[in-house]
This record gives structure tokens, C-alpha cells and sequence, in this order.
């Protein structure tokens, strides 16, 4: 997988301050903890929308699997793959979670790398379905377009990628938005949010996918859930 250099828009990029994090024991609390909640909730999510034990899934942004530990039981094995921009989340999360769980023989080693740019040619696979929970809330849209153009020839026709965003109003996108208690979503620095009519250029035969606006989907903390058919 690539090692480029990582872009910077949130702390998760900052791989000094992830060290520190792991260092501390805190894997869990620096993805946001609700460590079971939102595990289980992508698990139900994904169920719900088709998902299969058959069939094969990638966790874009896994970080230490928080949705990996409740996946990799249902998937068949071997089913369940991961990419994230930090190598030593993974890790700690493997070390940690995974294997603790003894989950490693359905999820092997060679299924998880690091990626900045959402490469996933390296596993050889074709995918059924894709989500990334909580990742482009830290990146401003031209990077949900850039890994929709990367993932897209390694997901079948039909196939489905969720991604979840913090949605703001068309007259009050420009601004900063109270999204939840404590969380304040900015157009130009994290915590990002967009807007619908900005979503909405990301679809389409050119691009390789059809958008659809799932909206609510019982994210605690007002996470708002697109889905992307593949063309």
C-alpha cells in the first residue's frame, strides 16, 4: 500500500499524536469511544442493507477496528479488509482487539495496510461493499472524490459504499454549524460538514457511481449516511 505523505486535516493525521495516544492505552478514546454502540450499529447498518456473509467488505478508515471486531465474526473468512492512514491504529487495534478475540484466523495479517490515498489495488480482490464511518467528517469533500475515484475498479458492478458526513443547510453551509452538543462542523476545517447540493456532484455515470441520501440511520452523534451504487 502507499506510504505518501499524509495530508493534514485533523489530528488523526498527525501520526506524533497518534503514538501518544496508543502509548496511553487510549485506541478506543481517540476514535471518539462509543467503542460497542457504533460497532454494533455499523454491523446492523450493513446487515440491513444486504450484506452477506459471502461476501467481501472494506473498512476504509478502520482504525482499530471498532467495526472490524463485530464484522469479522459475520463475514465468512478472509471476507473483511481494512485500510487506514495510520499503520500503528492498526496495529494497536490488531494487537489489541483482534487478536485477544482470536479473531486472527478469519482476519489475517495481509488483509490490513496502511493507505494516505485509498489504494486497494495490492489486495487483489473485488469488493460487494465498502464503508467508511467517520472519515470524511475529518476531510473536506474533494476527498470523499478522490477515494471515490480510487476505490471504484475494485468494486463490482452493483456493489455498495456507505460513507457517513456531517450535512449542514445550503444558507448556512458557509459557516460554522451545531451539529450535536459539542461538536461544531466547519466548510473548511475539521470537524467538516457539506451540503446536498455539493454531495450531489460526486454521482453520476462519470464518476462510477450512483448517490443516494440515506440521512438518519441512528448515528448518536447526527452523522448523516450516503450511499454509492457502483455503475
Amino acid at each position: 500500500m502507499s506510504h505518501a505523505t499524509l495530508p493534514r486535516f485533523s489530528g488523526y493525521d498527525d501520526s506524533e499524536w497518534v503514538g501518544r495516544e496508543l502509548r496511553n492505552g487510549r485506541h478506543r478514546d481517540m476514535i471518539g469511544g462509543l467503542w460497542e454502540e457504533l460497532g454494533a450499529l455499523q454491523l446492523a447498518f450493513l446487515i440491513e442493507r444486504g450484506l452477506q456473509p459471502q461476501h467481501t467488505l472494506i473498512d476504509i478508515g478502520a482504525g482499530p477496528f471498532r467495526a472490524g471486531v463485530k464484522l469479522v465474526p459475520y463475514l465468512d473468512p478472509g471476507n473483511y479488509y481494512a485500510i487506514d492512514t495510520q499503520l500503528s491504529l492498526l496495529a494497536a487495534g490488531y494487537s489489541r482487539e483482534i487478536e485477544p478475540k482470536r479473531l486472527s484466523m478469519r482476519f489475517p495479517r495481509c488483509n490490513f495496510a496502511q493507505s494516505a490515498d485509498f489504494e486497494l489495488a495490492s489486495f487483489e480482490r473485488f469488493f460487494d461493499f465498502g464503508i467508511a464511518q467517520s472519515v470524511f467528517t475529518h476531510m473536506p469533500l474533494q476527498r470523499m472524490r478522490d477515494c471515490l475515484a480510487a476505490i471504484a475498479p475494485y468494486f463490482r458492478s452493483g456493489a455498495k459504499f456507505f460513507a457517513t458526513v456531517f450535512l449542514a443547510g445550503e444558507r448556512e453551509a458557509a459557516g460554522p454549524v451545531n451539529q450535536f452538543p459539542g461538536i461544531k462542523t466547519h466548510p473548511d476545517r475539521d470537524p467538516f460538514h457539506t451540503s446536498l447540493s455539493a454531495l450531489s456532484l460526486l454521482g453520476g455515470e462519470e464518476a462510477q457511481w450512483e448517490m443516494e441520501v440515506i440521512g438518519n440511520w441512528g448515528h448518536p452523534r447526527n452523522q448523516k449516511m450516503i450511499s454509492f451504487s457502483r455503475l
